[in-house]
């Protein structure tokens, strides 16, 4: 195996094991993102929504960065039916998320320091009681301006 794809690799583990994001040797290969995970407020009835915020740390994305792809997922105890749907800035541009997870390009060449959101609403219960609480990820790779390029709102 080449010297680079081992570097490659080594770099997707490091990714892959770190929970607050990037680390230094991920950056060096270009590879950027915010990640954060929260759980929402209980739902407590039926097409109630309980929008939650994900935010990258205040300042840790330079300015005129661009999201390239998205990843999020969510998870609760019960058999309710949920639906979840991940948004951008507001709950306008949003993706429903079939069954547990999503990754998407939608939200390419979007601002990557704007917020996401996660929108949960029960369906239906089917013998699960509220409170419904949902534990959600959302991790946002992108890329940033050139050195010396002037910033632009996405």
């Amino acid at each position: 195996m080449s010297r680079r794809r081992h570097a490659a690799l080594a770099c997707a583990l490091l990714y892959a094991l770190s929970p607050t994001g990037p680390t230094v040797a991920q950056e060096a290969v270009g590879k950027q993102a915010w990640t954060q995970a929260l759980a929402s407020a209980g739902l407590h009835s039926l097409e109630h929504a309980a929008t939650v915020a994900y935010r990258p740390a205040a300042g840790s994305v330079p300015a005129g960065s661009v999201i390239t792809q998205v990843y999020a997922d969510r998870d609760y105890a019960g058999q309710a039916d949920v639906q979840t749907s991940l948004c951008w800035n507001g709950i306008e541009r949003c993706v429903d998320i079939v069954g547990r997870s999503i990754n998407s390009r939608a939200f390419d060449g979007l601002d990557a320091g704007q917020p996401m959101y996660l929108v949960h609403r029960v369906r239906a219960w089917r013998g699960s009681r509220p409170p419904l609480y949902v534990k959600g990820n959302v991790t946002v790779w992108y890329r940033s301006p050139p050195a010396g390029a002037p910033a632009s709102a996405g």
